[in-house]
């Protein structure tokens, strides 16, 4: 980790178990404290949670198809919980028309599964530099992959 480097905080959300574990495990190694859910609803209580705690995640990485809501869904609630919180959509989905979504919807990020360790660490480092930055640059940086 270099001198610049800023530990963030990040709210993880998917149903499969196993891609969970392994951001969780990728992200933790990079330096950053995560939390977990891998439902809308649960993701949500545990953004009021972290909120009422002081530990609000800056970022969010959210599994675009959940059981109970959409990821688009579950950021829109997310953000009313969270003003300002970042998002990064992960998907299996190979239909077209998700990035325009993703990115109508505030989203930084739309990485296919199955995921690969340096397009998400590239996603998240794009969120860390506008969120160092505090988005003075209004370039628009998007990831899309």
């Amino acid at each position: 980790m270099s001198s610049s480097f800023v530990r963030l905080k990040i709210l993880l959300v998917d149903d499969d178990v196993g891609c969970l574990e392994s951001l969780e495990n990728l992200l933790e190694l990079d330096g950053h404290e995560i939390s977990t859910a891998t439902r809308g609803q649960e993701a949500v209580a545990l953004a009021r949670e972290l909120r009422e705690q002081k530990r609000e995640p800056e970022l969010s990485i959210l599994d675009y198809h959940v059981p109970d809501l959409t990821g688009l869904e579950t950021y829109e609630l997310l953000s009313q919980e969270l003003p300002g919180l970042g998002a990064i959509f992960i998907t299996g989905d190979a239909s077209g028309g998700l990035e325009e979504r993703v990115l109508s919807a505030g989203g930084l990020a739309l990485v296919r599964k199955p995921l690969d360790s340096g397009r998400i660490r590239g996603a998240v480092n794009v969120f860390q530099r506008r969120w160092v930055a505090g988005y003075e640059d209004d370039s628009e940086e998007t990831f899309l992959d």
